[in-house]
């Protein structure tokens, strides 16, 4: 094992190891510049700790990106279509690999045109309380980089230690790596709840999230001689793992699975000992992707938004509602929480809807033996623009998980609806996309191929002219047709329907989980400039009086 790797490990028991990078700031610059346009092919995909034997077999499953030493010879026996990682740095306060910076520089210039080059991997978890200059020294080689070879990244990865002086305007990197580790040996779970701090501390740092490379628990420490502190993930955790992940960092430049191989003190068992987590992780490597968005979703430190993920923001302004579900309970002051257990269609509970660890949670089920579901509705109201919803939802025979504008006052002055995700399909691989218009409602709609249990962003666009549909930044249907709203103010409504009334097919079965829940991570909605106000008129105790929000035809295909 290359002395570089049993650092990397080293750093892992503390907190983690990573590599990666997205965005290029110019040497001496605190902002970082648009990546090269090859990442909107999607992530890639690196597994630490990795002997050269095995790198055919990770290939298999979908790892494309591998941390090697900077020599020709090595970088050129990578699998086909895979990149390097050059290490060539240092551990928290430990000499860098190659010291002397003038070799450095060489080593640099001798790479600088290796189309398999990704980025050298400058610093892990570099800690600057313990030594104050390491951010100048790091900031020294990453100009370098910059320098000598345009195009090639600087990463370092970064543990919980102090972040702040490390920030992009001090160290010059274009990626970091966040890794905190969730399974711990002193208890059966996995406390997700430590990604959504690592991660807020990098937001604090001043870190913007496209900078951010997750990093993948795939490692304990039963069999270890030495750190016994981690736990190995069981394949639903490390699922739940990578699902947190989706929220925080959908689209990141690569992603780490610490660790591959094992590591007598601080890996053992490793990811390569455990076939059934290779299985995840192929499936996560692996699965489609839409182009990367322009601007990836994040949230300021404040938790405001900072960019929009769902494509085609140009125009819209600063949104009129933000919001990310970060109390214990909805905020009935911008929301109807719904609350109809005896309605006839989609019978809804309030008991159905939560706030919990930042997300909405919309949870179907039977409660006290009747099969209810729930919902919320904006008290936001209006005529055209842009609504933008984070979500996914669980498998499950009965529910369908529904973004949509809904009237203000249904019937009056016209009778319309836009369902801009109406997810029925029991498996959740598909969501039709509806336009409803009139007495006898006529409508218009397309079914789009898309894997709703992982975290997707699902955007509307409302103009005069036209309304367009996107997914994860994709456009994925424009419609100019008769049936376009152009009287009603409309406002946004995020169900988990109870389907039942649609016909015995659509209700419940003996394979439905217990419990189906549609999960919320955020919302934002942008009025058209120059267009009449919002209004923020109390909706209905009852939202649905007179017809149900969702009472369209199944998606065909």
């Amino acid at each position: 094992m290359r002395t570089h790797l049993a650092a990397v490990a080293a750093v892992a028991a503390l907190g983690g190891a990573l590599t990666g990078y997205l965005a290029a700031p110019s040497p001496g610059g605190a902002d970082a510049r648009r990546a090269a346009s090859s990442l909107a092919a999607g992530p890639r995909h690196l597994a630490l700790n990795m002997p050269a034997g095995d790198r055919a077999k990770a290939a298999g499953l979908g790892y494309d990106l591998f941390d090697v030493d900077p020599d020709e010879d090595e970088i050129a026996s990578l699998p086909k279509g895979a990149k390097a990682m050059l290490w060539v740095g240092n551990t928290t306060c430990g000499d860098f690999e190659i010291a002397d910076t003038g070799a450095f520089a060489e080593t640099v210039e001798r790479l600088a045109d290796d189309p398999r080059v990704y980025g050298w991997y400058l610093s892990d978890e570099p800690n600057p309380k313990e030594c104050p200059g390491i951010a100048a020294k790091i900031r020294e080689r990453a100009d370098i980089v910059h320098e000598r070879a345009p195009g090639q990244k600087a990463f370092a990865s970064l543990t919980d230690w102090e972040m702040s002086p490390l920030r992009p305007s001090e160290t010059h990197l274009d990626l970091i790596g966040v890794d905190p580790y969730p399974c711990r040996v002193d208890g059966d779970g996995c406390d997700l709840g430590v990604i959504d701090r690592m991660v807020r501390q990098a937001d604090a740092a001043g870190f913007p999230r496209r900078m951010i490379v997750p990093v993948f628990q795939t490692f304990g420490q039963t069999c270890a001689d030495g750190e016994k502190t981690w736990r190995m993930p069981r394949p639903a955790q490390l699922r739940a793992m990578l699902d947190r992940w989706d929220r925080h960092a959908p689209s990141p430049a690569f992603d780490v699975s610490y660790s591959w191989g094992r590591q007598d003190a601080w890996a053992c068992p490793a990811l390569a000992d455990h076939p059934e987590l290779q299985a995840v992780m192929k499936a996560h490597n692996t699965r489609r992707r839409g182009p990367a968005p322009a601007s990836p979703p994040t949230r300021g430190p404040g938790g405001g938004p900072s960019r929009s993920p769902g494509g085609g923001t140009s125009g819209w302004g600063r949104p009129v509602v933000s919001e990310d579900f970060d109390g214990t309970e909805v905020d009935t002051s911008k929301w109807l929480v719904y609350d109809s257990p005896a309605a006839k269609v989609n019978p809804r509970t309030a008991k159905a809807t939560t706030v919990k660890d930042g997300m909405l949670h919309l949870t179907g089920g039977l409660y006290d033996g009747k099969d209810l579901s729930g919902g919320i509705a904006s008290h936001l109201n209006q005529r055209y623009g842009r609504w933008e919803v984070r979500m996914r939802a669980d498998a499950g025979t009965g529910y369908s998980a529904v973004a949509l504008l809904w009237p203000e006052h249904f019937g009056r002055p016209e009778k319309a609806e836009i369902n801009f995700a109406e997810v029925i399909d029991p498996t959740r691989k598909s969501t039709g996309l509806f336009v409803h218009q009139g007495e006898n409602d006529a409508q218009a709609q397309r079914t789009v191929k898309v894997d709703f249990t992982r975290w997707h962003t699902v955007a509307l666009d409302w103009r005069p002219e036209k309304l367009v549909f996107w997914i994860d930044g994709r456009k994925v249907w424009t419609y100019t047709g008769p049936l376009l709203p152009k009287q009603t103010k409309m406002g946004l409504a995020l169900q988990n329907d109870q389907v039942c009334d649609r016909g015995k097919g659509f209700c419940r079965t003996r394979d439905t989980p217990k419990w189906v829940t549609m999960n919320v991570d955020w919302v934002r909605v942008y009025g058209l400039p120059g267009d009449s106000p919002p209004s923020s008129e109390p909706r209905s105790p009852s939202p649905t009086p007179t017809a149900s929000p969702t009472s369209c035809p199944v998606p065909t295909s």
